[in-house]
């Protein structure tokens, strides 16, 4: 065709290739001149809404995104890095943690991290195997290997990132580079997560060969909704009851909250994420002591809104973080707070136990409005355990919501999300919410296989979905409880399911301890002592253990199993702790602590 072909010719460097420019060809065969011009006109508006033009990767990709999380968040932002980096033409594999064989880290040229820290800086669980490689006696050298890390932590905590900084320290320790300095983000870290992706990229652009033939993709990749921190899905509360006695230390409810199954989707050992709003009483103290107007205009991430909103739905005023209080330190320009911000640790302490109230009511000081929204923290979504099975309740999810409450520097203190959920919502309101998914605690893939579920207090919620889902799934493996609380009369959490699943013979043993009622003390490491040969034989036979609860209980727990190993194996301490140690090594010791 005489047109096309006197077209071609012109283009100085066409970005096309032989093969596209002769299918342009054969579209362009036969057109009229006004064909012609409605289909330029019609190219040059699929340009303007499609993306930049990308760099043709090779098919394998050019680095790997690794991230290891809990709650979901190293997740996101290994995902919002990865979109860039398609866009920018690079082709990346992204891989959790627990799905990366640590072998293969020979093997990469660029790799990505996004790690969490848990605990007592720990990796999370998907990370175990990761690090127990890099600390293995194997000597593979990673002198080709460059890194980034990212790391999430809390600042407000002791062990601050300290995944991230100990994986950099076992890297660097086999001779891998760093891309780009590790980056150790605080709760806040959605601002530092773009400019770290800009950085990143940057910097691949230097070791990446950018030489590579450009296209213009003939349509936009599909993707499907998905709910998260960021884009929450919108739930109504169809019933809320307290499971606890009204003269229960614990205030506990039971909440039931609808969804669409095709736009939400979990699995038993899930938590639930979700966003709530304030105390209005308190936000009410907060501006009249500061003297601010709730009606002030202000700004939010490109946002005008009401200061009262922004108190109320966007802000973080009942978990006092150790960054706000020192900034709070330089407005009030007070002596004694002054002599704590000097002092990580006295710092750390004197924020556990207040909140933003606390501080603003001890040592006063001038703010305006803009300058109040600046210094306080955004609010971060409360995880809870998901208490039911998506098996037997399609369309729903339950929570176990203990109300956090205490007494301390002249006030009642109540905690934002569960004060939010016990105290000031009815059925009939909405929540924004997400699934956080925890897929390190599962329930084991052959229905045949026995479990033992260890929780106190609410930690015995996923417990509830676990049972569910083998009823449903028609599970022949045996299931043991145990559960400790307080008293058997007050704080028997889902007494009547347990019994009715007893009854049932889906639940063959149940052990309670409740702490409060004798002298005794009695704890869940106790009757794990108690039923020692029992629990024994049970691992033997290949049970999994499930801890949900506590960190220190957690610890109780497992060094009760330690020395049940050691007393009815045989076998002395090291032994014991070397078999325990296989236990979670196989993923038959899986923990969701807090």
């Amino acid at each position: 065709m005489q047109i096309a072909a006197e077209t071609v010719a012109i283009i100085p460097a066409s970005p096309l290739s032989g093969l596209q420019i002769s299918r342009l060809q054969q579209a362009l065969e036969g057109l009229t001149p006004d064909q012609l011009n409605w289909a330029s006109g019609y190219l040059a508006g699929q340009g303007a809404v499609l993306p930049a033009a990308q760099p043709v990767a090779n098919d394998s990709p050019v680095m790997t995104i690794l991230y290891a999380t809990h709650g979901g968040n190293a997740r996101n932002v290994a995902e919002a890095l990865a979109a860039k980096a398609r866009n920018h033409g690079y082709t990346s594999r992204l891989v959790s943690a627990e799905a990366y064989r640590p072998r293969d880290l020979s093997k990469e040229r660029l790799l990505i991290v996004v790690i969490s820290t848990q605990g007592e800086g720990e990796p999370p669980e998907s990370a175990r195997e990761l690090f127990k490689f890099l600390k293995g006696k194997n000597t593979t050298s990673l002198a080709d290997l460059q890194y980034a890390i990212f790391g999430l932590g809390d600042s407000s905590y002791e062990f601050f990132c300290q995944a991230a900084k100990d994986l950099e320290h076992l890297l660097q320790a086999r001779n891998a580079r760093n891309l780009v300095a590790r980056v150790d983000a605080d709760v806040d870290f959605e601002t530092r997560t773009s400019e770290w992706n800009q950085v990143v990229l940057k910097e691949v652009e230097q070791v990446i060969p950018t030489d590579q033939a450009r296209i213009i993709p003939l349509q936009q990749p599909h993707t499907s909704v998905r709910y998260d921190r960021n884009h929450p899905y919108q739930s109504a509360v169809l019933e809320k009851r307290r499971i606890t006695t009204e003269d229960a230390v614990s205030e506990i409810d039971h909440l039931v909250l609808e969804i669409d199954p095709d736009a939400i989707r979990y699995q038993p050992g899930d938590a639930l994420g979700l966003f709530f709003r304030n105390d209005p009483e308190q936000i009410d103290e907060i501006l009249s002591r500061t003297g601010l107007s709730g009606e002030t205009d202000v700004s939010l991430q490109g946002e005008t809104l009401s200061l009262s909103k922004v108190l109320s739905e966007r802000l973080e005023l009942t978990q006092l973080h150790p960054a706000v209080a020192s900034a709070w330190a330089s407005l009030s320009d007070n002596p004694e707070l002054i002599a704590i911000n000097k002092d990580k640790n006295k710092l750390r302490h004197f924020c556990h136990e207040r909140q933003f109230i606390d501080l603003l009511t001890a040592y006063p000081a001038d703010v305006d409005a803009e300058g109040l929204v600046n210094l306080l923290h955004r609010q971060q979504p409360r995880l809870y355990s998901i208490a039911s099975s998506q098996s037997t309740y399609e369309d729903e999810i339950h929570l176990t919501v203990s109300a956090l409450q205490y007494k301390a520097h002249g006030r009642q203190h109540l905690g934002g999300a569960s004060g939010y959920l016990t105290r000031r919502i009815d059925e009939g309101d909405s929540l924004d919410i997400y699934v956080a998914e925890n897929t390190n605690f599962r329930l084991p893939t052959d229905g045949n296989i026995p479990i033992i579920m260890i929780g106190t207090g609410t930690g015995v919620a996923p417990y509830r979905a676990f049972l569910q889902a083998r009823e449903s799934q028609g599970s022949t493996g045996q299931n043991w409880l145990v559960f400790g609380n307080r008293h058997f009369h007050h704080d028997f959490l889902y007494q009547t399911d347990w019994l009715t699943y007893r009854k049932a013979g889906l639940l063959d043993r149940i052990s309670v301890a409740f702490s409060r009622d004798d002298a005794n003390r009695a704890y869940v490491q106790n009757r794990l002592s108690d039923e020692g040969v029992e629990i024994y034989r049970w691992l033997q036979e290949g049970a999994h253990l499930y801890v949900c609860g506590g960190l220190n209980m957690e610890k109780a727990v497992s060094q009760s199993l330690k020395e049940i190993i050691r007393l009815h194996g045989r076998v002395d301490e090291e032994s014991a702790a070397e078999q325990f140690e296989s236990l979670r090594t196989q993923g038959r010791y899986l923990r969701d602590v807090y």
